[in-house]
């Protein structure tokens, strides 16, 4: 089974705040597991970040998204997100649809102090595939017993061949579908006291930064067939392919980290 896009399930368990009504804030403090769901601009600008262990902010990735934080203090686990939602999984006669695409993100941050940050910008994952139909079983040849009287009037026990009936054919399954593409991003990061590491998630200070295409959905698996029936085959349909986003890091000079 393949695992989905996390976040639905995120958003269940955790505090979720309201949207943000405005794009610039003073103080912005996010309690453990708490959700931050930016406004309709996709913009965010903090003077001062706090972002407890395992927060999220979470930027719709239908457009390029924007989070500026003169000062940010970061937990554990923490996640400032874009990725694409899943496809569609297929279904009978129905095809799915493919993974979405991630959002862009550019993100400026001052780190005063830093456990571990990740941003995901990742394509979602294509859907499943349609599994295909069994056919009908049919009944194979056998054999039937039978016993008759011999000329002396002893039995005589014989096999009379007794042909089956055939089954039908198992229908055909559909390949996966793509994952979405991954989203840019675009990183101007200075930090006080500390050297971060990029994508060493065990790491201290680190910064994991996920920008892949998301996974292909799981092939459908054909039906089989019944007696003297056909199985189904895997329908190849040509997709255009998914590609990975692009990461562009800058290093701020700290003297000027907060202009």
């Amino acid at each position: 089974m393949k695992i989905k896009n996390l976040l639905p399930a995120l958003l269940v368990l955790c505090t979720i705040s309201a949207f943000a009504q405005t794009t610039h804030i003073g103080k912005l403090e996010l309690k453990p597991k708490q959700v931050y769901i930016v406004g309709p601009d996709n913009t965010l600008s903090v003077d001062t970040l706090i972002m407890h262990d395992k927060s999220v902010i979470q930027f719709s990735p239908e457009k390029p998204g924007v989070l500026k934080a003169a000062v940010a203090i970061v937990g554990s686990n923490c996640e400032i997100a874009s990725r694409g939602e899943n496809g569609q999984d297929s279904e009978y006669k129905t095809r799915g649809t493919r993974g979405k695409n991630g959002g862009d993100l550019d993100i400026t941050m001052h780190f005063d102090k830093l456990k571990s940050l990740v941003i995901d910008t990742r394509g979602g994952t294509g859907g499943d595939g349609r599994d295909g139909r069994n056919g009908k079983n049919g009944i194979k040849d056998r054999r039937e017993k039978k016993i008759i009287k011999g000329a002396k009037g002893q039995d005589i026990i014989t096999y009379e061949h007794i042909p089956g009936t055939p089954g039908t054919n198992g229908t055909n399954a559909t390949t996966g579908l793509p994952g979405g593409n991954g989203g840019n991003i675009s990183f101007t990061y200075s930090t006080k006291n500390f050297i971060p590491v990029f994508n060493h998630s065990k790491a201290r200070n680190s910064i994991t930064l996920l920008h892949t295409v998301g996974d292909a959905g799981r092939d459908g698996k054909p039906g089989l067939g019944g007696f003297q029936s056909a199985d189904g085959i895997l329908e190849h349909k040509k997709e255009p392919g998914s590609v990975d986003g692009q990461i562009r890091l800058y290093k701020a000079n700290t003297a000027t980290a907060h202009d």
